[in-house]
């Protein structure tokens, strides 16, 4: 779980910087491991919370272009706004909550609790083309020349071109 105490804070500016295990956050991905590390500001101003952060966490992938195992950081910037208001509260219970909406907590909560917001925008930076360091500026056609379409490409235009050879033997007078 990823919590943040704000019971009997001041109004104000904080750094944070956590690193909460993977394995404490619940429905993670098995392809995140170590920590997730969080470094940012949280503020406080009357009963409105907000928390801009840096979120990092490593990742076990396999290459799309050659099938190996590799690590990588997925990283992001995370901006969240809360307020403390029971009556904010207990209409979200019923509803979705809208774009850039605050989120509403109970007024007697002790904690911010993050745990589904990070998880859910560190499942959204995984990158959708999995490439390993080591093969990003290359194609597949200089990884697998034999599999590459440009030399059959060339292959099948010289067998098109053969078939019309004997048309250049007619000779129209």
């Amino acid at each position: 779980m990823i919590k943040i105490f704000i019971q009997g804070i001041n109004d104000g500016k904080r750094e944070v910087n956590l690193s909460i295990p993977v394995e404490s956050i619940p429905d993670i991905s098995a392809e995140f491991f170590g920590n997730v590390e969080i470094n940012g500001t949280f503020r406080k101003h009357h009963q409105r919370y907000t928390l801009q952060c840096d979120v990092s966490c490593n990742v076990k992938l396999i290459c799309d272009l050659s099938l190996k195992e590799y690590t990588d950081t997925v990283s992001f910037e995370f901006n969240g706004a809360f307020i403390k208001d029971n009556q904010i509260f207990f209409e979200q219970k019923n509803r979705e909550l809208r774009d850039n909406e605050e989120k509403a907590m109970h007024e007697d909560d002790k904690y911010i609790d993050i745990t589904e917001d990070i998880r859910e925008e560190l499942f959204l930076h995984l990158p959708m083309k999995r490439c390993a360091p080591e093969y990003r500026n290359k194609n597949f056609e200089d990884l697998y020349p034999q599999f590459s379409n440009k030399k059959n490409k060339k292959k099948s235009e010289q067998k098109i071109y053969d078939h019309w050879s004997a048309l250049k033997k007619i000779k129209l007078d």
